[in-house]
């Protein structure tokens, strides 16, 4: 396939999406699902939210006792999930410290109900009339969202789970005979996250045009209820977890936004008092907590009432749905920045739904959940390094065949759009990615943990005399930029994160015999060059020489009669990336 003679960005763009167009078979939804996974398992290596993932390790600490113990403000089906996790945890004795495999763990049923919105989407489109072109363009809003990644895998949210239950739900519950399992999927959602209740005007309306089989939709709510607070209700948690996951959030941040790029930031500003007028000279009644509840129920009413009264098709119920959530988070006070994400999903489901596809409204949307989720989070993180550079090896070498072997492009692409995977093959390998995930992650950390012994300690459990470092802080059993100890390939649970220079001198145990340790540039940078050196009481008795990155060194000091030892970093120079580690720093005492 050749470019045509008058070349231009917009001709560029249309010949590349033209040949996808054979990947557009009836099984090939395959090929989407794999690359979701794929995504989704490398932005997980991005630093997620310090904060909130420490909310995890706290509520996975205290479920590994039970749900009886659980003391969280989250709703019980995602709390069940992260009770599985805990054992997880618990068998296999994996460190919850390590961030990647602990989003890895909490976000399964994220990124499944990822595959699962790709797969709803694909199922509405794929015997569409519509342009190969446009339909590649409606699966990558979903597939390729980077709003979803920024939410999901990178910061290690959840926000993508209940939404995808709610767009199951709103296709259901729009048609009378699977109305009930409509409703069902939206108790799953208000189970799973709250703030799904700004789908309510337009479940509620269903549920009134149906009147007949209304009966049905409420006993399927009632049975998903109970069967997700049932471990609570065995465990005599059922009160005290109802509220807190629900009764105690409505007033938990009084603020007119949250971090949330709404009305109420144009007006009153950042973690401003909800009760404050948003002008000076304004009664105290126009504030945002009051405006902006009367200004979402105008809204609602107005959706719930168009979506009685007219008989509409399930694309218009979503879009009328997608701007309900819009506006729950544009015009309500307390709004948090993520909350938008679910107009983003709804709206792009919605495109799936019509007949003539328009997406302009899914991508600004989602550019929209973009831009306020970014706010807070970014892509980061030095493990992703490896996959930008991979990716722009593949399309480096894609775009040189494109180049100068087109027409060999075009065979690959042809033989490519012959292979037609079953739709079940992502679900599968995704559990299989997973079991084989944490079978490494145990591997890994069994083969470098260090496990003490009767007479041993680590040095930083020593008193400390003395420290100093050219950059930043020391950090106990993570890097410098906070992140797990890797040396030369690597992983280590134990051992201290410094920065060259840096000296740190610890009060040795009267018996103390021995002393061994592992030291080497952190891979997280590996481009530093650094000199680690050992004192003796102020005598140097063990050098590494030049180290720098993908090397490690082992010391083996003897330590009898000894007062204090130093640890000691020299920069050899310049001190850029020089992120220094002494891993498994043990002392051996004698008894």
């Amino acid at each position: 396939m050749r470019l045509p003679k008058e070349f231009s960005f917009k001709s560029l763009v249309m010949v590349m999406l033209e040949k996808v167009k054979g990947c557009f078979q009836k099984d090939s939804f395959a090929l989407w699902g794999l690359l979701v996974i794929l995504l989704n398992f490398v932005m997980l290596h991005g630093i997620g939210f310090a904060s909130d993932l420490t909310f995890w390790r706290h509520w996975i600490n205290d479920l590994q006792m039970g749900v009886a113990n659980f003391t969280g403000n989250y709703p019980p089906l995602y709390v069940l999930w992260l009770r599985v996790v805990g054992v997880i945890y618990k068998v296999t004795g994996l460190n919850m410290d390590l961030e990647y495999e602990l989003k890895q763990f909490c976000l399964f049923p994220v990124i499944l109900a990822h595959i699962s919105l790709a797969h709803f989407v694909w199922l509405r489109i794929w015997k569409r009339s519509w342009l190969p072109e446009v339909k590649t363009i409606v699966m990558l809003l979903v597939v390729a969202n980077p709003a979803f990644y920024l939410d999901g895998p990178i910061w290690g949210q959840v926000d993508v789970l209940p939404v995808t239950f709610c767009v199951w739900g709103l296709w259901y519950a729009s048609r009378p005979k699977t109305y009930a399992i409509g409703m069902a999927l939206f108790m799953l959602g208000l189970l799973t996250k709250f703030q799904m209740i700004m789908f309510l005007p337009v479940f509620g309306a269903l549920s009134l045009r149906y009147r007949r089989v209304m009966w049905k939709g409420l006993l399927a709510m009632a049975a998903a209820f109970l069967l997700v607070f049932l471990p609570f209700i065995l465990a005599g948690n059922f009160s005290k977890e109802f509220a807190q996951a629900y009764l105690s959030t409505i007033d938990e941040y009084p603020y007119a936004s949250m971090n949330a790029g709404n009305l109420w930031m144009v007006f009153s500003g950042n973690m401003t008092p909800q009760s404050r007028p948003i002008f000076e000279w304004a009664p105290s009644f126009m504030n945002p907590g009051l405006l902006g509840k009367i200004l979402f129920v105008v809204v609602s009413v107005a959706v719930m009432a168009l979506t009685f009264f007219r008989r509409l098709p399930v694309s218009r119920i979503m879009s009328l749905a997608a701007l309900n959530a819009f506006a729950f988070f544009m015009i309500l006070p307390c709004m948090h920045e993520r909350y938008v994400l679910a107009a983003a999903v709804v709206a792009i489901a919605g495109v799936a739904c019509k007949n003539r596809p328009v997406v302009i409204w899914a991508v600004l949307l989602s550019m929209v959940a973009f831009l306020n989720i970014s706010m807070m989070t970014s892509i980061r993180g030095s493990a992703l390094w490896f996959w930008i550079a991979m990716a722009g090896i593949v399309v480096m070498f894609a775009y040189m065949v494109h180049v100068f072997a087109p027409a060999a492009l075009d065979k690959a692409l042809q033989v490519c759009s012959k292979v037609k995977l079953p739709a079940l093959v992502p679900y599968v390998l995704f559990v299989l990615i997973y079991a084989v995930d944490v079978g490494a992650s145990y591997l890994q950390q069994a083969k470098t943990a260090y496990h003490l012994k009767k007479g041993e300690m680590f040095i930083y459990d020593l008193k400390l005399l003395h420290q100093e470092q050219g950059y930043g802080s020391t950090h106990i059993g993570k890097s410098i930029d906070d992140n797990p100890l890797h040396v030369n390939g690597r992983l280590y649970l134990s051992g201290i994160g410094t920065h060259a220079p840096s000296r740190h001198v610890y009060r040795l145990p009267e018996k103390a015999s021995r002393f061994t340790v592992i030291c080497g540039i952190d891979d997280e940078s590996g481009n530093g060059v650094v000199d680690f050196i050992i004192e003796l009481d102020g005598k140097e008795v063990w050098r590494s020489g030049r180290m720098e990155g993908r090397m490690s060194a082992a010391a083996e000091i003897d330590v009898r009669g000894a007062k204090k030892i130093a640890l000691i970093t020299d920069e050899m120079g310049s001190k850029n990336f020089d992120h220094a580690d002494w891993v498994n720093p043990v002392v051996f005492v004698e008894e």
